[in-house]
């Protein structure tokens, strides 16, 4: 199977990471959260949010493929330790295939049939690198970046000691004028849109998503050590270097330990507020991208009837400004130590 070709499937995975900034969230929440709500993508947020020993994760995700990798990873966190378990997301060598076929009797049948269908995103491709989003960076990695910097200087840019000599590195060497013309037409809105993000995504934004980018990278490598930074290392180099915070393996064996307080399903934000359960805790990441400005003010009444006393909300925006409304107390978070650059802002909401 050649994956461009599966991502012209009506059912493919679009996300196969959460590309934002765990160990930055889990820093945001200010209450002790009992009951959380969680956008799923790629479920690494809702596993990490198990960090904060909650009663309940409930992960929710609108699409199907999205919902079987989740199961898939929650299967592989039960069953699985954690060298074999990076060996089936394809984090470290080793038999992936092997590793899914030790599953693949746990799973659910439709995620069963999906990657037994799709076994070459676990076998060729691996899991960690499967999603459309991910396709999108293995083109920046393997086709444009090396048209800018050999491999010498990037290793220099994300190696540096220091800080001081990272901002050195990255001012002399890294940012020349190839380097910007990059940047401004691989991370377009065009070209996001082609090959990485759904266009729904973008029907609402206006402006200049490299420019925003561009400033927000910038932010990102003035502040944080890039040797430091999963998400980073996953962009030029399309593996990880360094794991994420879920994956570290003293997170990983918090997490195995608590894997049966989540809960995965397939249903719309929008009506899961319906059910009228009280959570302590929502992390929507940046849904409200999609959304109309006019229907997100109308459902600030929803999600604050659905809140705990002390509850909380935290949310991301890449391009457009979407804002909760009264009663909810807003505080824009502090973006510096962010280690990913998407995002304009970041609002956390206190009822």
């Amino acid at each position: 199977m050649k994956i461009q070709s599966y991502y012209k499937q009506s059912q493919y995975i679009h996300y196969s990471n959460c590309h934002e900034d765990t160990e930055f969230v889990l820093q945001q929440i200010q209450n002790n959260p009992q009951k959380i709500l969680c956008i799923a993508s790629a479920l690494d947020n809702a596993l990490a949010m198990l960090l904060l020993n909650p009663d309940e994760v409930v992960a929710i995700d609108s699409n199907d493929t999205q919902v079987y990798l989740c199961r898939l990873k929650k299967c592989a966190i039960e069953h699985l330790e954690h060298e074999d378990f990076l060996i089936l997301l394809g984090v470290r060598q080793g038999d992936s295939e092997a590793c899914y076929r030790r599953l693949r009797q746990k799973l659910d049948p439709a995620s069963r049939t999906y990657f037994d269908e799709n076994i070459d995103l676990i076998r060729q491709y691996k899991l960690v690198n499967c999603g459309r989003f991910e396709y999108y960076f293995s083109v920046f990695q393997n086709k444009i970046l090396p048209l800018v910097h050999n491999k010498k200087t990037i290793d220099r840019f994300m190696h540096a000691e220091n800080l001081t000599q990272q901002r050195e590195i990255y001012k002399k060497e890294f940012n020349n004028w190839k380097f910007r013309l990059m940047f401004k037409l691989f991370f377009s809105q065009a070209v996001m849109k082609r090959l990485g993000r759904d266009k729904a995504y973008f029907k609402h934004n206006k402006g200049s998503l490299s420019t925003l980018l561009l400033e927000k990278f910038e932010r990102c490598v003035d502040n944080n050590l890039n040797a430091e930074n999963p998400y980073l290392h996953y962009i030029l180099y399309h593996r990880f270097a360094k794991l994420p915070f879920y994956l570290e393996k003293e997170n990983f064996e918090i997490i195995k330990q608590n894997i049966y307080k989540i809960t995965i399903r397939k249903v719309e934000f929008s009506d899961i507020l319906k059910e009228n359960q009280q959570y302590d805790l929502m992390y929507l990441s940046d849904i409200f991208e999609y959304m109309d400005e006019r229907v997100m003010t109308q459902m600030t009444a929803d999600i604050t009837r659905c809140l705990t006393p002390g509850g909380n909300v935290l949310l991301f925006n890449m391009m457009n400004h979407r804002r909760l409304g009264a009663p909810l107390q807003e505080s824009r978070v502090d973006q510096t130590r962010n280690r990913t650059f998407y995002y304009m802002d970041c609002y956390l909401y206190r009822k």
